[in-house]
């Protein structure tokens, strides 16, 4: 695979993972989301959420930078690199919001790990 293509890759999921946290941390902002009164009142207040706006940015350049590993690269190699955004929000969630990581779930971000190196290693051989 070339570094190029890896870089891309790379910051789409990368991008995508920022998204998840700013969001979470948009809603965290909202204590009890009531839908049943207010309910335009709360989707006004969720819209206009710096977090929610940057996380819908986040996702978007996301988006863009995949279309383009998309045109590039076969979508059996780079899709399960898509997998690298779950090590990204279970550590950033850890940092940012305190969230309990317990060994279980390090044994299976290991896995995880371990399978996108043998992946990105695949892509040599062929």
């Amino acid at each position: 695979m070339m570094l190029t293509n890896l870089i891309f890759i790379v910051s789409s999921v990368l991008l995508n993972a920022l998204a998840q946290i700013l969001l979470k941390a948009g809603m965290k902002t909202f204590n009890n989301i009531d839908l049943k009164n207010n309910l335009m009142q709360t989707l006004i207040s969720i819209s206009l959420n710096p977090y929610i706006i940057f996380g819908f940015i986040a996702y978007g350049i996301s988006i863009i930078l995949w279309l383009w590993v998309l045109s590039k690269v076969d979508v059996s190699l780079a899709y399960p690199f898509q997998a690298l955004g779950y090590i990204v929000v279970t550590i950033l969630a850890w940092l940012i919001f305190q969230e309990n990581i317990n060994l279980t779930r390090i044994i299976a971000l290991i896995f995880i790990s371990l399978g996108l190196i043998i992946l990105a290693f695949s892509s040599r051989v062929s």
